[in-house]
């Protein structure tokens, strides 16, 4: 016999649950959490390493995660498209972002970059990079102080590579451009592979590429590494001068990857994501990801982050203004 009024107070409950707010009810739902395939939104094209290491991070975390995980590459803007479709998304951890420095630096150099720090929280941290100078083989110079030379005897004819006014690939050119005294032209790409392949081709003079990018070129005969921005040379690269070395110090830099959630995104949920991830970046296939991409570990913790990146961008700011770089 049915109990009707079992059932009446049952069905009373259920309506009853979708009246508490919101954060009530995705924390009695993050239990379940994930019950269906995630995304990862990359801001940069397809085949850099910002995109291998997104799709190894993301095999990992779903294996224990038991949920497929979607890398989807969402490239413009300097990554600012990409960053405004996860501002634009559900909080509620089934799309990620994969982002780099350009994050903390967009929020200045544009004056609506259409997000805020605030929007996001970070869920683990990926790796640290450097920056290496890349110029063509067919430039005639070799170091360091003959491309500065080249560049001056050569005013307003170089032109430099960049994914963006808010990215270091533009900062470190617009410091050392200073520092040296050049006079050559900003032209802007979707990502490094279109931005190397205009370097090996001669359209522009030099392009910063991340040191992951530059350890897949030692054996290139189209293009020459002349300088990185870490402070003290890499194994990955141990024959590439540091501009600090060169007498460039303010040229030393260095940027993060890192994966972001909403920053509304329920606490139960971010804990879920984050053990999972947390656990996928020891994993020996990660490591092994990281050392043939030439990329190091992240020299960090998760909690300490957030301070990071505010420390990061008042630095900016400062530098900016120094530099003369106003928001567009």
């Amino acid at each position: 016999m049915i109990d009707r009024r079992a059932t009446t107070q049952a069905a009373l409950l259920t309506a009853l649950s979708w009246l508490l707010p919101p954060l009530s009810r995705a924390t009695a739902q993050g239990a379940a959490f994930p019950t269906r395939p995630l995304r990862i939104v990359v801001p940069y094209p397809p085949g850099a390493s910002t995109d291998l290491i997104s799709r190894a991070v993301a095999e990992e975390a779903g294996k224990r995660l038991g949920q497929t995980i979607i890398v989807e590459n969402r490239p413009g803007g300097g990554t600012v498209v990409g960053t405004q479709a996860v501002k634009n998304a559900p909080a509620d951890g089934y799309t990620l972002m994969f982002q780099a420095a350009s994050l903390v630096s967009n929020t200045y150099t544009l004056k609506n970059p259409g997000y805020k720090l605030s929007d996001f929280t970070p869920v683990t941290m990926l790796s640290d990079a450097a920056y290496v100078m890349l110029v063509p083989s067919s430039l005639p110079v070799k170091t360091l102080s003959e491309f500065i030379a080249y560049a001056k005897a050569h005013p307003g004819k170089l032109n430099y590579g960049t994914l963006g006014r808010g990215t270091r690939t533009f900062v470190l050119p617009y410091r050392l451009g200073v520092a040296a005294g050049l006079d050559w032209t900003e032209i802007s790409y979707k990502g490094t592979a279109e931005a190397a392949q205009a370097v090996m081709s001669g359209d522009i003079q030099t392009y910063f590429s991340t040191q992951a990018y530059a350890s897949t070129q030692l054996e290139s005969d189209r293009l020459r590494l002349l300088a990185i921005t870490s402070e003290k040379r890499v194994d990955f690269l141990p024959n590439v001068p540091t501009f600090k070395e060169l007498g460039y110090p303010q040229v030393t830099d260095h940027s993060w990857y890192a994966l972001f959630a909403r920053s509304e995104t329920p606490k139960p949920i971010l804990d879920t994501l984050r053990a999972a991830f947390a656990d996928a970046m020891k994993s020996a296939a990660m490591q092994t990801q990281l050392r043939n991409n030439g990329l190091s570990p992240y020299d960090g913790t998760l909690e300490a982050f957030p301070a990071k990146l505010e420390a990061e961008l008042q630095h900016f700011i400062a530098e900016a203004k120094q530099l003369g770089l106003e928001p567009q």
